[in-house]
């Protein structure tokens, strides 16, 4: 009963994780023009939030369907949850070794800028950053790190790539997980070109210059990673909106989520109750009771 009852949840799960990202996918554009590129990058906060809603409402019923599996559904479903299983363990060992060899490289001096590290983060240079780039490049780079580790950015990629272990399966969380890393810098480059507007035209060059530097870590925050069309066509768009707003758009937005989960989510069908007393089948229907059984045979018989 509990292995069909955590099949029914994870294919849940999956089904409103991926709703959550194409809700994301729909609200993006809209919202970065009225709110601006923060909002959007906090958007993405739905999709795990409708994943984790999608639990509980029919949770009774996912029991009550989990007793009632016959053995060749329960067979399916623990295949299906093996398999899940040694996908999230596979997946999560290639993130490891990937970021093993990231820092390696890092302490050759062959990755970066970027930042490392999620609970203490550190600044990673490359043995010639100084001759890449210029003095008003490097402070520009220096402070887009700086950027991402005050807003906290790599605990968003440990979320971002904890997700994508958990639904390793699911095509439309790996496409989340790429857009909101690239919305997420996007964000920090609005930030940047906030502190410093006169320095927009030198600060997407420098993006030209630092998109062949890239990071292969999941976990990194790197400064020319991501495409540099989407980057340069933001910062040529207006500026952050206030704090105010940004926090009533997020808050409104996610309650709207929980409440659309809530109700779309399948409770279950109501089956209507038979009863036999005492040889007399009575059929309740739409609360209506018809007369008894042996009533309608002597009707019959007369």
């Amino acid at each position: 009963m509990l292995v069909d009852l955590l099949a029914l949840t994870l294919l849940r799960v999956q089904f409103a994780a991926a709703a959550g990202v194409l809700l994301v996918l729909a609200l993006r554009v809209p919202v970065r023009r009225l709110v601006g590129p923060e909002a959007v990058y906090k958007l993405w906060r739905l999709a795990p939030i409708a994943a984790l809603v999608s639990i509980f409402p029919s949770l009774s019923e996912a029991l009550k369907a989990g007793a009632a599996a016959q053995p060749p559904e329960r067979l399916l479903a623990v295949a299906m949850l093996t398999v899940w299983v040694v996908g999230v363990v596979g997946l999560a060992g290639l993130i490891a070794l990937a970021e093993r060899a990231f820092r390696a490289r890092a302490r050759a001096g062959l990755e970066g800028p970027a930042v490392m590290g999620v609970f203490c983060p550190r600044l990673v240079i490359p043995h010639d950053f100084a001759k890449r780039f210029d003095a008003a490049e490097r402070e520009l780079v220096l402070a887009h790190e700086r950027a991402h580790m005050r807003r906290g950015d790599p605990r968003g990629n440990l979320i971002i790539t904890a997700c994508q272990v958990l639904g390793w399966l699911n095509p439309f969380v790996h496409l989340g997980a790429a857009i909101a890393r690239l919305d997420q810098e996007i964000a920090c480059d609005a930030d940047v070109v906030a502190l410093t507007p006169k320095a927009r035209k030198r600060y997407a060059e420098t993006l030209m210059k630092a998109h062949a530097c890239t990071a292969a870590s999941p976990l990194a925050c790197a400064f020319g990673r991501h495409p540099l069309v989407a980057r340069v066509r933001v910062l040529a768009g207006p500026g952050p909106v206030a704090a105010e707003g940004l926090t009533v758009t997020i808050a409104a937005l996610t309650a709207v989520t929980i409440l659309a989960v809530w109700t779309l989510t399948p409770r279950g069908l109501d089956v209507p109750p038979f009863r036999v007393p005492g040889g007399e089948a009575r059929v309740f229907v739409d609360g209506v009771t018809p007369p008894p059984l042996s009533r309608h045979v002597e009707a019959l018989a007369q």
